[in-house]
């Protein structure tokens, strides 16, 4: 008989939760900076010499940021609390919203920098 080996990664194979906790601060940070960005072409053009002086918004970011770290730790404290089986999903999920969040905050900070 043939063996056949299926491929199951990891971010398949988690729960709901999980993936709510993992990517919903990812996604506001994606709409909120195609929102930012979008306003700022439409109101002063391709011109991004200014757009550093939008600082406060980039704080307001950051300390969103921040908030999803927290939320996140004390998601998976929770589940490390409880013995939870889906703890190795959990965490490989988490790690790749965290990365998702700073490349979106990387990107807005090199708008910044660049001109």
């Amino acid at each position: 008989m043939q063996q056949i080996q299926h491929f199951h990664p990891e971010l398949r194979h988690a729960t709901l939760p999980t993936y709510f906790a993992s990517y919903l601060f990812p996604l506001m940070f994606v709409v909120y900076e195609v929102y930012r960005v979008g306003y700022w072409i439409a109101t002063y053009g391709f011109n991004f010499t200014m757009y550093k002086s939008m600082g406060y918004e980039y704080l307001l970011m950051l300390t969103v940021f921040g908030v999803q770290i927290v939320v996140e730790t004390i998601f998976l404290l929770g589940a490390a609390a409880s013995h939870h089986a889906d703890l190795g999903h959990r965490l490989t999920n988490l790690a790749l919203g965290i990365f998702c969040s700073f490349a979106v905050l990387a990107f807005d900070y090199m708008l910044q920098v660049a001109f």
